[in-house]
């Protein structure tokens, strides 16, 4: 409402008094602003009040609705909750503490009290090392059942998993790729490039892009090199030490349909 301040009423009336009623008054006095003021607030409340009123005899209403972690707990299900660490509210996470508990309960915005179902399994999965993810509240941690660190899964297995998924049929060529996936991967922590990402989300879309345009080489410099990080050097460097020497650049390269 661009109302004055306290301070302002108190050390310049005068002026406060014209800025609010357009009018001039040498004598005015600290009350008379304050009370000005108080009619422009009352006004406001008023006009607010009977908009209410205007909003409730039109039938408009409001309805809450289950999130998908309410309805889980409510119902049994299996919930995920992805980088919980990542909450820009830290404060958000510890309120549904009592919900991570086996017997815990909540108390909705309507008044109603959800009890945990037994059959309820809240698992949370968060990145430790991608930039940005903090660590875990310890309350949170303490609340979990089992804690297990996930690493890649061996080479066999990521090539099963990107063919079933990608529909590649050269098993040969994508064991070359999971191979140049995890070179990098261990190049990158040996050099402590930590700026960017690579995994198996980088391997299928190394292959599905390799699907489209055909060359394996220029599809890695878009889908894996780029994603490991965005220092040029480094680049150049992943290129030369880990790219080529499995898929050169001059190679026609191209996954059998």
């Amino acid at each position: 409402m661009n109302l004055p301040g306290l301070d302002d009423m108190d050390y310049d009336p005068a002026g406060v008094y014209q800025a609010l009623t357009g009018l001039e008054k040498e004598d005015a006095t600290s009350q008379e602003c304050m009370a000005v003021v108080m009619e422009r607030v009352t006004a406001k409340v008023q006009a607010l009040t009977k908009r209410t009123e205007e909003n409730q005899s039109s039938g408009q209403t409001y309805r809450y609705v289950d999130t998908d972690f309410i309805k889980a707990l409510r119902y049994g299900y299996v919930i995920e909750i992805q980088e919980p660490s990542t909450i820009a509210q830290p404060g958000v996470l510890v309120g549904l503490n009592s919900l991570l508990e086996q017997s815990g309960t909540i108390t909705l915005p309507t008044g109603e009290i959800i009890q945990r179902h037994p059959d309820a399994v809240v698992v949370v999965t968060t990145n430790t090392s991608y930039e940005g993810c903090r660590g875990m509240n310890q309350s949170v941690l303490d609340r979990m059942s089992l804690v297990r660190d996930v690493e890649l899964p061996t080479p066999e297995v990521m090539v099963q998993r990107a063919m079933s998924v990608t529909g590649a049929t050269d098993e040969y060529q994508v064991g070359q790729m999971v191979q140049v996936v995890n070179d990098l991967a261990e190049y990158c922590r040996k050099n402590s490039i930590s700026d960017g990402s690579y995994g198996m989300r980088s391997l299928i879309d190394w292959i599905t892009s390799a699907e489209i345009t055909g060359d394996v080489y220029q599809s890695a410099l878009y889908t894996v090199i780029s994603k490991a990080t965005a220092d040029e050097i480094d680049r150049e460097a992943l290129i030369s030490a880990v790219l080529e020497p499995m898929f050169g650049p001059k190679r026609k390269n191209s996954i059998k349909e």
